[in-house]
């Protein structure tokens, strides 16, 4: 009889431990589900098994060119006469100013990276044309691709070229250039533009423009003029610049702190354009040098709009 109450007992506890162990078992399995769902809404670690890639391999590229409506973004002041897009003409440098009609040339571009680790390969370059002004009309001219190296690399700048025939009529033309990567860590500084004339000061000099609203709603437009010029670049450091020092070298770039010299006159003619979505308008600009002025003056005018940056150019005037 004792034998067999030890059976019988040996058999309950043994039933009741084992369910213990189930029930653990099971609770585990539920928290880990749970847990991993959470993960899933978090964006970590999605519930049908896909995980996105954090692997320190995986790296991206940062393709980048001179682009004004970013650089306004930061702050910065800027110049229409960009320094990665040049005109040549058999291979001699043109200005954008100069073009003549039906003439053929060629637009290069330099592209930079700004990832020290990922390269790009075939990436797609689009070249297109305005006519001269502030949110005027693109036109496309082509398409080409360069291979990126990384910062710092070979290939790195990458020069993408296009040859572009001038349209029949006579005029002044602004040329812009896009990147368009697959993948990039900052896709707002893909667009640079070139927008540049020359005009002579024969007391005074005038500039004709077209200001064109090229957003959905109707806007009303304030300007701003400055002389700003991009300095010769400073030597590379030896390393990476700190948060210290690339502040400073922001601030001596800083958007106002380029005004126009004592003694000019620049008007703008309307001066607070209010315009319908598509509605154009033309622009007067008139400069009045002082007195004496020789050389060229450069002058940057911008147009903002509620939403930033509308457009601008980069003008010159030349003494007489």
């Amino acid at each position: 009889m004792k034998t067999l109450l030890f059976i019988l007992q040996t058999l309950v506890y043994g039933w009741v431990s084992a369910a213990r162990e189930l029930w653990a078992t099971i609770r585990g399995l539920c928290e880990l589900s749970m847990r991993r769902k959470r993960r899933g809404r978090a964006g970590r670690t999605r519930s049908h098994g896909c995980s996105p890639i954090s692997y320190p391999a995986f790296v991206r590229p940062d393709p980048l060119i001179y682009d004004q409506y970013y650089l306004t973004t930061l702050g910065l002041a800027i110049t229409w006469d960009n320094p990665d897009i040049q005109l040549y003409s058999n291979g001699s440098p043109v200005s954008s100013s100069l073009l003549q009609p039906a003439t053929a040339y060629e637009i290069v571009a330099q592209v930079w990276n700004n990832s020290p680790d990922a390269p790009v390969v075939a990436l797609p370059v689009a070249f297109s044309y305005l006519d001269f002004g502030m949110g005027t009309i693109s036109v496309p001219i082509g398409s080409t691709e360069v291979d990126l190296g990384v910062r710092g690399g070979p290939n790195c700048p990458a020069l993408a070229k296009m040859t572009w025939t001038t349209p029949g009529t006579p005029g002044h033309y602004c040329i812009q250039v896009l990147l368009k990567p697959v993948d990039d860590i900052n896709v707002n500084n893909n667009l640079g533009q070139e927008n540049t004339d020359v005009g002579t000061a024969h007391s005074p000099a005038v500039f004709n423009l077209t200001l064109r609203n090229d957003t959905p709603r109707t806007q009303s437009y304030r300007f701003e003029v400055d002389t700003y010029i991009p300095p010769a670049p400073e030597p590379c450091p030896a390393g990476p610049n700190g948060e210290k020092e690339r502040t400073a070298l922001m601030a001596r770039h800083k958007r106002g702190l380029f005004p126009v010299p004592a003694g000019w006159d620049v008007k703008i003619d309307p001066s607070a354009p209010v315009m319908a979505a598509g509605q154009s308008t033309p622009l007067t600009v008139t400069v009045s040098p002082p007195g004496g002025f020789t050389g060229n003056q450069t002058l940057n005018v911008n147009a903002f709009y509620a939403e930033g940056l509308a457009g601008g150019v980069t003008l010159t005037v030349a003494a007489a």
